[in-house]
């Protein structure tokens, strides 16, 4: 899913920034070429124009000498010579033979036509004047760009109080211009002159100007909103690659960046890690210091974590006090001890502060098949999973900060996800059944109560022990639905053995402590009760110690309720903790339950019988009734019977067993 939203964010920024860029480029190149076929257009039509006029004089001097020679039967020189002298203007003429060898010219200057280089030529019979020389390369004029800044320059040194102004020249030249006669024999030639003054371009340097305002201006714009555009879309994209608590990269751009580089022909062969570091008791330190402080030191956490990283690695948070790393392993020693080394020097990001951190690590070996270039594709996302999974499984192991994943881990993990998938059905399909494990009198050695435990008899698996799906249960909320499921099994027993006439003793049934943050916890338990039609004395409801440790002011009114509505309430596992004391103190409490460990381990023996018979006394002092659990020798019974203890459960005298057994033993006792 990361990879597909980098992809988006990609296109999105691609399809955001390029038709701007194009759209202002065609705009440029539109300007451009606007400008430039204005000054070519005006820079041909100036040239024609002045051409034109040299080939109209050339035309008419033609038709001039053609006349003088007809009416007065002269020679071509005779008619140049008289015709030269009476000219407004004089001009230089030349006659040529068919060979374009000189043969006379009228004035102070004869072309070198075997020299073509000295002679600039304009041919008056073509229709577009050739604008290059007879036979040579140099051009025939300027070019507009170099008359425009001519005119520029003209401009600065002229007095515009001088009405010349206008008329002040910018290009001079003159030309051998052709002109055409009717005697085939000779060739005749005039020179005129070309005169480029200021006024011929004046006004369309106005308008080229004009037209560059008014072209700039929206150029600009335009430019300016594509630079606008362009820094809006990195600060878009670098917002959506920021962490907005420590401002350094987010998890998107962690699973982008690791991706780079484990795709990489070079990093094929190396081995990787993928690291979830969590920063244990955040949420306490948060309590004590605020949140604001709490994000502090994150940043401060993300800074550090960074300028540890070498090249070809990366980092990044991926929520709360989790940060995901990718680090390149030489060995798995190596990368063990240079975490150990990162968590010593973690606890110490804030000197007034102490913080503890603990590490889980999924390694990325190199391929198995050597010849493969990259690595495949990876799920990064699951791969952080499996870090994090190893982590958890370390969680309250003393001594333990870092865990690999193994094959354990993830045989833990598919069992999680396979029990997730299929305790709904179970439910449904009566897979999960009712045990109970009798209690005795530790005297008369006779059933007088029973705990109602749930066993999962699976089609598939067989037997499911309750330590392989009760903590799954508890972590995902589904125990709920178990504790109605066994309290609703618990009352129909009951409801049963009345039915039947058969003797009726009270059956403990756990509820979890998960429970207790409903507030119509008791009115819930009746209804399930009461749609059996059971006595709500013969139901014992069990409440673990840990259970005392939530909002005690709610427990404490949801337990007057239920002890309000006639139920027996229990304290399982007592002495597990530290706060039972203070509970019993506070708390309606019927029965009081043994933890199995006072009865376990030699060494303590002595200590631990006195820790019993003390905690019977006050047991007996508060009218509370004492059951001892985990009970497997003989000599416990005969203690705890001494002392008063008024029942035992456990494998000295009886295993959990199905409704059936407990029924027919139950029946031996009466």
């Amino acid at each position: 899913m990361k990879f597909h939203r980098k992809q988006k964010i990609k296109r999105f920024y691609k399809k955001s920034i390029w038709p701007s860029i194009i759209l202002f480029l065609v705009f440029l190149g539109s300007c451009t070429g606007m400008v430039l076929t204005c000054m070519f257009t005006f820079q041909a039509y100036l040239i024609n124009t002045k051409i034109a006029d040299m080939h109209e004089d050339a035309r008419n001097l033609g038709r001039m000498v053609d006349q003088h020679t007809q009416e007065n039967n002269e020679t071509i020189f005779e008619a140049v010579s008289f015709i030269q002298a009476y000219l407004e203007e004089d001009k230089d003429i030349c006659i040529t033979d068919a060979d374009d060898q000189v043969l006379k010219y009228y004035g102070k200057t004869m072309p070198d036509f075997g020299r073509a280089e000295n002679v600039q030529l304009i041919n008056p019979y073509q229709l577009i004047p050739d604008l290059n020389m007879a036979g040579g390369e140099r051009q025939l004029l300027l070019t507009f760009p170099e008359l425009f800044w001519r005119s520029i320059e003209a401009l600065k040194k002229s007095s515009y109080e001088d009405n010349q102004w206008m008329d002040e020249p910018l290009f001079h030249t003159y030309y051998w211009v052709e002109v055409p006669i009717r005697m085939q024999d000779y060739h005749l030639y005039y020179r005129g002159s070309m005169t480029i003054v200021q006024k011929n371009i004046f006004f369309m340097n106005v308008a080229i100007l004009a037209q560059l305002v008014c072209l700039g201006v929206p150029t600009i714009f335009l430019f300016w909103n594509v630079l606008s555009s362009i820094a809006m879309q990195k600060r878009l994209v670098n917002q959506l690659y920021q962490d907005p608590v420590t401002e350094g990269n987010n998890w998107c751009h962690f699973i982008e960046q690791s991706r780079k580089i484990l795709k990489k022909s070079k990093n094929a062969n190396h081995t990787y890690a993928v690291v979830n570091l969590h920063m244990l008791r955040f949420q306490d330190y948060c309590a004590c210091n605020g949140s604001k402080e709490g994000d502090a030191l994150l940043k401060k956490i993300d800074g550090y974590l960074r300028v540890n990283m070498d090249r070809g690695e990366t980092c990044a948070r991926f929520s709360k006090a989790d940060f995901g790393l990718l680090l390149h392993c030489r060995s798995v020693e190596l990368c063990e001890k240079r975490l150990k080394k990162l968590l010593v020097e973690l606890t110490g990001v804030k000197k007034d502060k102490m913080m503890s951190f603990s590490a889980g690590i999924y390694l990325l070996r190199p391929a198995a098949n050597r010849k493969e270039r990259r690595r495949r594709q990876i799920d990064l996302n699951q791969v952080y999973h499996f870090a994090s999974a190893a982590r958890s499984s370390i969680r309250g192991k003393e001594g333990e900060h870092i865990k690999i994943f193994d094959q354990q881990i993830l045989q833990e993990q598919l069992w999680k996800h396979k029990v997730e998938e299929r305790m709904e059905a179970a439910l449904a399909a009566g897979e999960f059944q009712m045990y109970l494990q009798p209690k005795f009198h530790p005297v008369t050695e006779k059933i007088v109560g029973a705990e109602a435990l749930v066993r999962w008899i699976s089609p598939e698996d067989g037997m499911i022990p309750p330590g392989r799906f009760i903590p799954i249960f508890e972590e995902n909320g589904f125990i709920t639905k178990l504790d109605d499921y066994m309290i609703s099994e618990v009352a129909k027993l009951q409801s049963e053995w009345k039915i039947n006439g058969r003797k009726q003793v009270p059956i403990s049934v756990n509820v979890s402590r998960v429970n207790f943050v409903k507030a119509d916890l008791a009115e819930h338990i009746c209804r399930l009760v009461d749609g059996y039609g059971a006595e709500h004395a013969g139901i014992e409801l069990e409440l673990t110690e840990s259970a005392f440790l939530g909002n005690k002011n709610m427990l404490q009114k949801i337990l007057q309720e239920l002890k309000m509505c006639g139920f027996c309430l229990s304290m399982d596992d007592f002495g597990a903790g530290y706060s039972s004391l203070n509970s019993l103190k506070d708390l309606p409490i019927d029965v009081l339950k043994l933890d199995m460990d006072f009865f376990r381990g030699d060494g303590s023996k002595e200590r631990g019988e006195i820790v019993v018979k003390e905690t019977i006394r006050l047991a007996k002092s508060l009218h509370m009734k004492i059951v001892a659990e985990g009970i497997e020798k003989k000599e416990q019974v005969e203690f705890l019977a001494e002392q008063g203890c008024d029942m035992i459960q456990g494998y000295y005298f009886a295993r959990p067993m199905p409704v059936s057994e407990f029924n027919e033993r139950a029946e031996r006792d009466v």
